[in-house]
């Protein structure tokens, strides 16, 4: 995180509580993980998502909200795929300020509870990252049921009441 970037956080009153995560996420994780900050966020973000299971598809863009991931709003779906777009200050400050953001977590997230919400096997995949708009598409495969086996994690209810957009 540069100068221009931290200061731009904290005089924003809708941004400045995030600093930590950012100075965690963005900075210390891909000084640490290198090449491998992807393929570990994601399993990070179903690892997450396990721990943290919802119970309906609405409750992901919830759980972003409440956990100031972003906007995730469903577009599109069909039998084999669900399209998400993820947008927000966080997000747009996110993809501005870093060279090769990673939205992976984000994309563990959205496809472990697929699959448990479903009850079928689901991945997903960051399919672009468009600076200009400050958006995130997000693409989830959704796999045969006969090859779903579910986890052992707990249903988690979130406190609908306290669901603002950002």
């Amino acid at each position: 995180m540069d100068s221009q970037t931290y200061k731009q956080i904290l005089n924003d009153d809708q941004l400045n509580s995030l600093l930590g995560q950012e100075l965690i996420r963005d900075d210390l994780l891909p000084e640490i993980l290198g090449t491998e900050i992807h393929q570990l966020s994601y399993w990070a973000g179903k690892r997450l998502a396990r721990k943290y299971q919802l119970a309906d598809l609405e409750a992901i863009s919830t759980f972003f909200l409440q956990f100031n991931l972003g906007n995730l709003n469903l577009t599109k779906r069909t039998a084999h795929k669900i399209n998400w777009t993820l947008t927000g200050k966080i997000v747009t400050k996110r993809i501005d300020a870093i060279d090769d953001v990673d939205f992976f977590l984000e994309a563990g997230i959205i496809a472990q509870n697929v699959t448990e919400i479903l009850e079928t096997p689901a991945e997903s995949e960051v399919m672009k990252v468009n600076k200009g708009k400050g958006t995130v598409i997000i693409e989830t495969e959704i796999g045969d049921p006969k090859n779903y086996q579910p986890s052992e994690g707990t249903p988690f209810e979130l406190d609908l009441q306290n669901s603002e957009s950002e």
